[in-house]
């Protein structure tokens, strides 16, 4: 059965990703599905009702992708997948071996990036999965978060914007002229860091990287990405 045949019911009926009002690991799949001209229901779900629904969801936790026959998918990085595979175009997700190899390491390396900064942001959330006391019983904390954050930013984020900027170059996207779905998880993770959302990781922390910022851009002035976006606002 094709991706689209999964995700739109001969009936027309539509798919329902569910996750919270925020962008996080499920905007990527949102931005494939309408760059794919794939209609969902983007099911948004109040923190104040997250602790009633966390037992009915299949692993307890969010994303999960409800497909009209009633599948649940779970994990976005599946759901990313299936999303590219389901563009009419065949440019997100091309069927061919060769060109999936290379989204497919591309998505990898993206993981890698996010997987190193995981520990930065999260031991200022919850310190004792990394071996500390409570942040309120923690004196260095501040400080250690700090010096993780600042080294991070000057040391691991241009090591993997280089990754990525010798794969794109000045006018190009990740493997070509067409963007696919490892353009769409590159763009989301280092899109993050122009945000200032954690402490010590300043919103203008890319912004002496030239390139990075270009193809920011480009991914956005897409067609269906800006389309997205304008209907998002």
């Amino acid at each position: 059965m094709s991706a689209r045949k999964l995700l739109i019911g001969d009936d027309g009926a539509v798919c329902k990703l569910e996750y919270f009002d925020i962008e996080g690991v499920a905007e990527q799949v949102r931005i494939a599905f309408s760059v794919a001209d794939v209609p969902f229901e983007d099911v948004r779900v109040a923190w104040s009702d997250w602790g009633s629904k966390k037992p009915t969801t299949k692993y307890g936790q969010l994303p999960q992708l409800i497909l009209p026959d009633g599948t649940i998918v779970t994990q976005s990085e599946a759901m990313l997948r299936l999303a590219g595979a389901a563009d009419k175009q065949g440019k997100l997700y091309p069927d061919d071996a060769k060109s999936r190899l290379e989204i497919d390491q591309l998505l990898g390396l993206v993981g890698d990036f996010a997987r190193a900064w995981r520990p930065c942001l999260y031991i200022g959330m919850r310190p004792q999965a990394f071996g500390h006391p409570e942040k309120k019983d923690w004196a260095d904390a501040d400080k250690t978060i700090e010096k993780l954050r600042t080294e991070f930013i000057k040391n691991e984020l241009p090591r993997y914007l280089e990754y990525f900027a010798e794969k794109h170059g000045k006018d190009k996207f990740l493997t070509g002229d067409d963007l696919t779905i490892a353009d769409i998880a590159v763009y989301m993770q280092i899109r993050y860091f122009t945000r200032g959302i954690a402490d010590y990781a300043p919103k203008d922390c890319v912004d002496k990287y030239p390139d990075s910022i270009a193809y920011l851009k480009r991914v956005e002035e897409h067609p269906k990405v800006a389309e997205y976006k304008k209907n998002k606002a």
